[in-house]
């Protein structure tokens, strides 16, 4: 992740001053390829030999506690890769620091920040009243990198959490009364309510192709979003025979001209993987050079609520 997070901040208008990798090499190469970069194996050395305003903490999770503090005493804004902290009482403690030195932190949620989460938005006053959003989510993170199927789902439960903060921003997700179904290790079932809106979210450790479809049904039409590729589908909501028959053919039609024109879009900005990440990374470094007119992508308190909702549903699922 260090590596996209450095080519985000680049094209943010960052200069990359240090890469800290325990592996010498692996931070060597990295830094190579950023003129002003030098490379090294401890964090601490890296903030007193360079004159950082900002660092990405790009490392396992259970490392991000003491690697934040260690940013906040040293008075850098910080971008965390999600779960910010394992616990909601650990990141409000992280977020807490940052404050009292006069700094922010932000997890690193981007898919709420997907250029196709914006659409789905921006079709809202057509589709008229949301009655339900519903993710699909299937990953292989467990085959790559050897996790167990429940602390997977745990890392990735963040994004479909903030997304709901974003396409309900008046909903609270941590307050929610969440229930939680797990059939089998990484098997989870997620189910809540907003207001009249009704949440689910279903996750598959196992479940094959991978994919990360969120799909919201309104009473005019359904939005249907490719959040691995970045990209929605809207379809209109007439009723009658001929749409019916249609309606295959129209799905089809209007996802592959969606998919081709995101591809496009993607190789113009060299958005490798990761959609969302450049633009979150954007906004971050706007609020840390205009403090006063900008503010931080995600707010300290969207952030604790994400971790309650998160804590509430491991402890439901009793992963462990």
């Amino acid at each position: 992740m260090g590596r996209y997070h450095a080519r985000a901040a680049a094209a943010a208008g960052a200069a990359i001053v240090a890469i800290v990798d325990r592996d010498a090499q692996a931070a060597s190469s990295l830094a190579s390829q950023f003129r002003s970069a030098r490379p090294f194996a401890d964090f601490r050395k890296s903030v007193r030999a360079s004159e950082a305003d900002v660092v990405h903490i790009c490392t396992p999770a259970g490392t991000h506690v003491e690697l934040a503090q260690l940013a906040a005493d040293a008075r850098l804004h910080a971008l965390i890769e999600k779960p910010l902290a394992a616990t909601a009482e650990d990141t409000r403690l992280v977020l807490d620091n940052f404050a009292s030195a006069g700094r922010f932190a932000c997890p690193t949620h981007q898919y709420a920040f997907q250029r196709s989460v914006c659409s789905a938005i921006e079709s809202f006053p057509r589709l008229g009243p949301v009655r339900h959003i519903a993710f699909d989510i299937c990953s292989a993170g467990a085959d790559r990198g050897g996790m167990d199927l429940d602390e997977l789902v745990g890392e990735i439960l963040p994004h479909p959490l903030a997304m709901i903060q974003t396409l309900l921003p008046t909903s609270d997700v941590g307050a929610l009364e969440w229930s939680c179904f797990r059939t089998g290790p990484g098997e989870w079932q997620m189910f809540a309510q907003s207001g009249d809106v009704a949440l689910t979210i279903a996750m598959s450790m196992s479940g094959r192709p991978t994919r990360f479809r969120t799909t919201v049904t309104a009473d005019r039409g359904t939005v249907e979003l490719d959040n691995f590729h970045d990209y929605a589908v809207l379809l209109p909501g007439n009723v009658s025979r001929a749409q019916k028959m249609a309606a295959p053919f129209i799905r089809d039609g209007l996802g592959l001209f969606a998919a081709g024109r995101n591809l496009v879009l993607r190789a113009i900005r060299s958005e490798l993987a990761y959609p969302g990440l450049t633009n979150l990374v954007d906004v971050f470094y706007r609020a840390v050079r205009e403090p006063r007119t900008v503010a931080p992508p995600i707010t300290a308190e969207q952030a604790i609520a994400v971790a309650t909702a998160r804590d509430r549903l491991i402890e439901l699922s009793g992963s462990g």
